[in-house]
């Protein structure tokens, strides 16, 4: 969709309306963020925060009941960088979900574009940091040190509500029999609207949290976790990514 049609769409509450600045705003970055001249740099960091997240949830990951809504949380609303067809499927239905959706799922889309768009941000910024340092290998010493220099640690934090708070609002759509069977009787219609990828998106999300059985304990673990590295590594405390015996235990 083109930034003109996003922009002639009536929306008409507030939460419409942040979700129509947000996809303008995510459109906006969409378009020089494949031809950005950081781009293998951003990749390598994606791959590393990706390897450093399951080694500091790596209990969790070893768990059956969360490995796939783990999986879900932080490749799928945290790494972004693998769904440029998924976010460009978002912006062509946004005139049906300003028609059909309530207005709270308006709002929990928002949440998760605006979680898309920051994090891209984030990880853009400190990757032009580690080449600025003329770092060739990201150990946790150089990426602490350059997550420092970054200095936007309110936008971490903001990061790390947005993860708790999408993975919430999404739990209540998981107990929706409407949505259970919305999802399974337009995956045919999708695919062929070539909306293939937001439908799998959605589907996997919806399957990850229901065999979960309840998102609050993962969150609680991932929201301790996630917030203490960060308070250790403002203070730049020595190994931030070592973990307190009383973070280690999820149960």
């Amino acid at each position: 969709m083109s930034k003109e049609k996003l922009l002639s769409v009536n929306a008409r509450t507030a939460n419409a309306r942040r979700l129509q600045q947000l996809l303008l705003d995510y459109h906006n970055y969409r378009l020089q963020r494949d031809e950005h001249p950081l781009a293998q740099d951003i990749d390598r960091l994606c791959d590393w925060q990706a390897d450093r997240l399951k080694r500091t949830h790596n209990d969790l990951y070893s768990n059956q009941r969360y490995h796939e809504a783990l999986d879900f949380l932080l490749k799928d609303l945290y790494s972004p960088k693998e769904f440029t067809r998924r976010d460009a499927d978002l912006e062509r239905v946004f005139p049906v979900m300003v028609k059909l959706l309530p207005d709270s799922a308006l709002h929990t889309i928002a949440d998760l574009v605006e979680l898309n768009l920051l994090t891209q941000q984030l990880d853009e910024h400190i990757a032009a940091v580690l080449r600025q340092m003329r770092v060739e290998r990201i150990t946790e010493d150089n990426y602490a040190e350059a997550f420092r220099s970054c200095d936007n640690f309110a936008s971490r934090r903001r990061q790390i509500t947005l993860i708790d708070k999408t993975g919430h609002e999404l739990e209540k759509y998981v107990k929706s029999r409407f949505v259970s069977f919305s999802l399974k009787i337009t995956e045919g219609p999708a695919e062929m609207a070539g909306l293939g990828q937001l439908h799998n998106f959605l589907s996997r999300g919806f399957k990850a949290f229901k065999e979960m059985g309840g998102v609050s304990q993962l969150l609680r673990v991932i929201m301790q976790r996630e917030s203490h590295i960060l308070e250790q590594i403002q203070v730049n405390a020595d190994s931030p990514f070592t973990l307190p015996d009383n973070l280690r235990a999820y149960a």
